[in-house]
């Protein structure tokens, strides 16, 4: 069960009176009830109570050191890819860092990259330079930082886990740890990260050891590219796959496609009818039409293989927890 919050509105009062001390500096600036689903690839969620980018991982840190000691929620949000935010949107400060934490720095022999760098720009920037490894990077619509804690990936042995070499984290109660690939614990759609939602990833490090003639890497691209055409939906507000692929049993996919509900829809959230592991924001879709849909196909698919199916998109508020 996800945590309950209550942080009360402010009442007969203009919303920027009476904030914490601690937090009013970063508050100041921040927005306040701006609607999340233009930040979403499903262009689905609610308002967010404090909408804020921070300037820098040491702001950042500022911000969640200031909201641990007020008991405030803080919530991360990259590009809005495997994400599914309420309709009644978000409580305390969610913090936006596609631009703050979007860096990309070669070293020697490494190339460290920012929480909110894009990973199809990355795998670009890679290829350019002729460094190989990366090419499946350029199929994963979404940043360092959620691909890390998700383990994000397009196939065996093309996960971000196999590539990363480490990972700096920023912590309410330690500030800055840096953790080796060993110490975050990799699995399928997995990561020690997910255990720990209040840490932030600021950053990943990754080792340059192959190289290739770039045009070669930049076919490759486009070759994966092309094959995911083909293979997943066409239209644009999706948030990727919904269901992990269940360990024991075939594909999400093709169990949800046996039970018959390609096209299938609750409001205007709609089982893609090219893939049924994606589901499609017709237009005006809300995040209960999304969430009445997800229950119906688990069920459908417990009735019909026995099979649980497990949530790859992730559930906001009620998957992350107070910073407390």
């Amino acid at each position: 069960m996800g945590q309950s919050y209550s942080i009360p509105r402010l009442r007969n009062q203009p919303l920027r009176r009476n904030l914490p001390p601690g937090l009013e500096p970063f508050l100041a600036r921040a927005a306040s009830q701006l609607p999340l689903a233009p930040y979403t690839t499903w262009r689905i969620g609610g308002p967010a109570q404090w909408l804020l980018a921070p300037d820098s991982p040491d702001e950042a840190a500022a911000i969640l050191g200031a909201a641990r000691d007020e008991g405030w929620p803080v919530f991360f949000l990259g590009r809005g890819s495997n994400l599914l935010i309420g309709d009644q949107g978000l409580p305390g400060i969610t913090l936006h860092l596609t631009k703050s934490l979007g860096q990309v720095a070669f070293g020697d022999g490494v190339v460290q990259a920012g929480a909110g760098a894009y990973l199809p720009q990355l795998a670009a920037t890679l290829a350019r330079g002729g460094w190989a490894g990366f090419e499946f990077l350029i199929g994963i619509p979404g940043t360092v930082g959620a691909a890390v804690r998700l383990n994000a990936g397009t196939g065996p042995q093309q996960e971000i886990g196999h590539i990363v070499r480490r990972v700096t984290v920023l912590t309410p109660e330690q500030g800055v740890q840096a953790l080796a690939a060993g110490d975050l614990q990799f699995s399928y759609r997995h990561s020690r990260l997910l255990a720990h939602p209040d840490w932030l990833v600021v950053a990943a490090e990754f080792c340059l050891r192959e190289q290739a003639p770039p045009r070669s890497l930049q076919a490759r691209h486009r070759a994966i590219i092309q094959q995911r055409r083909a293979q997943f939906p066409s239209e644009k507000l999706t948030c990727g796959s919904v269901f992990k692929n269940p360990p024991q049993g075939p594909p999400a996919g093709w169990l949800i496609d046996q039970c018959g509900l390609k096209g299938k829809s609750v409001g205007d959230a709609q089982v893609s009818t090219r893939h049924a592991n994606f589901i499609i924001n017709r237009g005006r879709a809300t995040a209960a039409d999304m969430r009445a849909l997800i229950a119906d196909i688990q069920a459908a698919v417990w009735k019909m293989h026995s099979i649980p199916l497990e949530r790859e998109v992730v559930f906001l508020p009620e998957d992350r927890v107070s910073t407390r």
